[in-house]
C-alpha cells in the first residue's frame, strides 16, 4: 500500500458534506427543466378532466411542447450530471463536492483513481443498495476501521484525506 501503514481516512462528515455539496450542484443543473415544466403549467389552459372514480372536474391542461422540451432537459440533466460525476471520480478521485471538503477515492490497494467502469458501478451500487436497508450501508463506515460503505467494499476503494 502507497500510503504506509495507516491513510488518513476521511470522517464521516466530510463524506456527506461532499456529497451535500455535489447535490446543490446537480441541482443547479436541472432549473432549466423545471423552470419549463412550470412554464408550461403556468401557460396551460383549464379544461375538463375526469377522476379515477369518474367524476368530471376541472384541471389544468399544460402547453404540450413546453412540457415534453422540460422533461427533455430533466432527462438529458441527468444523465449529463451522473456522466461527469463518474467521469470525474473514476479520473480522479474527487467530484466538486468531494475536492471542496479535501477528501478522494482511491483504489484500496494502489492508492490510485479507480477508473470510470469502477466508479459507475459505485454510484449504482450506492444508489441502489447501500440507502435501501435504513441507510446501513452508508452508515457501515463508522463500525468498519477503514471508514469503508458497502459500495467502498464492492469496489475495493476506500476515502481519503487528499
Amino acid at each position: 500500500m502507497p500510503y504506509g501503514p495507516a491513510p488518513a481516512y476521511a470522517g464521516f462528515w466530510s463524506r456527506l458534506g461532499g456529497h451535500l455539496l455535489d447535490s446543490l450542484l446537480g441541482l443547479v443543473a436541472f432549473v432549466p427543466g423545471t423552470a419549463l415544466i412550470v412554464a408550461s403549467f403556468v401557460g396551460g389552459h383549464d379544461g375538463l378532466c375526469r377522476t379515477v372514480d369518474n367524476r368530471v372536474r376541472t384541471c389544468r391542461r399544460p402547453v404540450g411542447g413546453l412540457l415534453a422540451l422540460g422533461i427533455l432537459l430533466l432527462v438529458v440533466a441527468a444523465v449529463a450530471f451522473v456522466v461527469f460525476l463518474v467521469l470525474r471520480l473514476g479520473r480522479t478521485g474527487q467530484t466538486p463536492g468531494r475536492r471542496m471538503m479535501g477528501i478522494k477515492v482511491v483504489d484500496k490497494t494502489t492508492g490510485q483513481p479507480i477508473g470510470g467502469g469502477r466508479a459507475f458501478g459505485r454510484y449504482l451500487f450506492a444508489g441502489f443498495i447501500s440507502g435501501q436497508v435504513c441507510n446501513l450501508g452508508y452508515l457501515w463506515m463508522l463500525w468498519d476501521a477503514q471508514k469503508r460503505t458497502w459500495h467502498d467494499m464492492v469496489v475495493s476503494s476506500i476515502v481519503v484525506r487528499a
